[in-house]
């Protein structure tokens, strides 16, 4: 297949932005954050291929025009400039190529456009976004010797679960205070509840697995974020490999929505082989026609997550030892193959 040519001139560079689009770091280079040492590492690992894209120099010869930034950022620092851009494409007849990734994915209505997502709802999504992996290191490259580890099937299921949990009550009544607003929406269409905050739906699972006899919970509770250097509690190395220790020493991976309708740790969990036990809410996953995400996730909707346990223990009870490693090798492969 011939590269899908992209139009990004230098007059569109923005200098009050330091990181422009992910599309873009084949041409204008790589541009990461040292604040962020988990996303630099995943940044500098892997970029999309000049194989697959190329840049002209003539608006004419384009498939695309790009908006060469997070729209959302672009549009709070330079609206003349984004809206320049739009009428460019729409004044040369070509369809832009919008960079639409973020925790909070507000709508875009630019006609003509193709928007990049990561974090999106069923019930909204639009036919013109295309829902895309969200960044996540190949761990098993940086850490494991790039050797799967396929575990054998165990007595009890075992689930890992390191990441920001804990909250002190104060903390917690805050986040509450936030979300009634979205709770009177829940109340008159049950199927917003889903966009609740992600700590809130990990502190009820992480409470439901804990108190479950039937299934061996390997749970580290972190009280703050630790993916900012401002956040981290210890070193960042140390924290890592904690990280992914924990992952490959369960069998299931536990992979819940942070702010945004994704899960980072889903991706991570997928690169070690690790079967994610993945609350659903009413996530939109990338390829969803061409990857059988059943073959190897065990799904559990965020409104059963009462009943976790019960659907992790009958899962767990009716997998053979074959499937088990089956499913950790096909997670592998979907990561390698289509989500890196």
């Amino acid at each position: 297949m011939e590269p899908i040519k992209l139009y990004a001139p230098d007059t569109y560079r923005e200098p009050k932005l330091h990181m422009h689009s992910t599309l873009l770091f084949p041409f204008w280079g790589i541009a990461v954050k040292e604040s962020t040492p988990y996303v630099r590492a995943t940044l500098l690992q892997y970029q999309y291929s000049k194989n697959d894209f190329t840049l002209v120099e003539h608006i004419e010869d384009t498939d695309y025009v790009v908006v060469p930034y997070p729209y959302a950022r672009l549009k709070e620092t330079n609206p003349e400039k984004l809206a320049r851009i739009i009428a460019e494409a729409h004044a040369a007849k070509k369809p832009l190529l919008i960079d639409g990734a973020g925790d909070i994915e507000r709508p875009i209505d630019v006609p003509n456009s193709v928007i990049l997502r990561v974090s999106q709802y069923r019930y909204s999504k639009q036919p013109n976004e295309i829902t895309v992996a969200y960044p996540a290191e190949d761990l098993l490259e940086s850490y494991a010797n790039n050797t799967l580890q396929l575990r054998e099937k165990s007595e009890k299921p075992s689930v890992s679960f390191t990441g920001w949990a804990s909250m002190p009550l104060k903390t917690r009544m805050k986040v509450w205070m936030k979300e009634i607003p979205l709770s009177f929406v829940e109340y008159r269409d049950e199927k917003r509840g889903a966009e609740h905050k992600g700590v809130l739906f990990r502190d009820k699972v992480l409470r439901t697995l804990s108190g479950d006899g039937r299934i061996e919970t390997n749970f580290i509770k972190r009280a703050s974020y630790s993916g900012h250097r401002k956040t981290i509690k210890g070193y960042v190395e140390d924290n890592r490999r904690e990280f992914v220790e924990n992952l490959l020493g369960s069998d299931y991976a536990l992979c819940v929505k942070g702010d945004g309708n994704v899960s980072v740790r889903f991706y991570e969990a997928l690169s070690l082989g690790r079967i994610p036990l993945f609350i659903d809410t009413a996530c939109v996953l990338p390829l969803e026609k061409k990857i059988k995400y059943h073959d190897f996730c065990v799904f559990v909707d965020w409104r059963d997550i009462s009943r976790a346990g019960d659907i992790l223990v009958n899962f767990h009870k009716n997998v053979s030892p074959e499937q088990c490693k089956d499913m950790q090798q096909k997670a592998r492969d979907a990561y390698r193959n289509y989500l890196r």
